[in-house]
């Protein structure tokens, strides 16, 4: 049954997220070649380019951003909008009338709300790297690749970095999940209740990194490695926390204070 719970999540945002996602791809490869002609008349005429090419490339520069920015705030609203609609909304009354415990919702809320978040920060990704593929040759991409190992080197160990990425990404979907619970414990203005519950937990969340960052420079080993590496073990037992209060807080409200009025 949870599987079948996941299938029918992905399926009910597939065509939306497939058509977004194809947009994004598409406009890369007009706005790679355009920028490869700016760079190439720039470079070899000393010209700049009509009026007419310029305005249409500003366009499409601002196209491609939109598409980024919406496909990045798409995904948060649809993580925020079927956890709310499917458990405290009208839906609600036919989800919990599944034979499927409370665990298994979340969980396959929680895996298909993942999925959507790496996808989408792939799809964002892919669509740089189309845009760049058209202006870089190979020295300049081993060039890139050998300062973005750099970056990782000076930004502390990478085998922190990437569980301390994922399970951030964690975090924030079940918070997310956490506050609409939250929302839902008041009969009345259960969204901005919500949001309410979102800021003031962040709020605290941010002096709690805010002072730790602070005492960490202060200590005696300063290097920005040594500096970084704490950083990233904060952010993983933060992140931990995070989840264990997110989720068996929201599991706590779905099975004893659920308010489907």
């Amino acid at each position: 049954m949870f599987w079948k719970l996941v299938k029918y999540e992905l399926q009910s945002v597939r065509k939306w997220y497939l058509g977004i996602y194809g947009i994004a791809i598409l406009l890369s490869i007009p706005l790679g070649l355009m920028l490869r002609k700016s760079i190439f008349v720039t470079e070899q005429s000393h010209q700049e380019p009509s009026l007419l090419f310029f305005a249409f490339f500003t366009l499409m520069v601002f196209a491609t951003i939109i598409v980024w920015g919406t496909i990045y705030i798409a995904t948060i609203v649809l993580i925020v909008r079927r956890f709310a609609k499917t458990v405290f909304g009208r839906e609600g009354y036919l989800t919990n009338t599944l034979p499927v415990s409370a665990h298994q919702l979340i969980l396959s809320k929680l895996l298909v709300a993942f999925i959507l978040d790496i996808i989408s920060s792939l799809v964002i990704l892919l669509s740089i790297g189309i845009i760049a593929a058209f202006c870089l040759d190979m020295k300049d991409i081993l060039l890139a690749t050998s300062y973005f190992g750099q970056i990782l080197k000076e930004i502390g160990a990478f085998y922190l970095f990437i569980p301390s990425t994922i399970l951030s990404m964690i975090a924030g979907i079940l918070f997310y999940y956490l506050c609409i619970s939250i929302g839902n414990l008041f009969n009345t203005n259960k969204v901005l209740m919500g949001f309410v519950a979102y800021f003031a937990i962040q709020a605290i969340l941010f002096f709690i990194g805010f002072f730790f960052g602070l005492g960490a420079a202060l200590t005696g080993d300063a290097t920005n490695t040594a500096i970084n590496n704490s950083s990233y073990i904060f952010s993983l037992v933060q992140s931990l926390i995070l989840i264990a209060a997110s989720y068996f807080g929201t599991y706590y409200i779905m099975t004893k204070r659920l308010n489907l009025d």
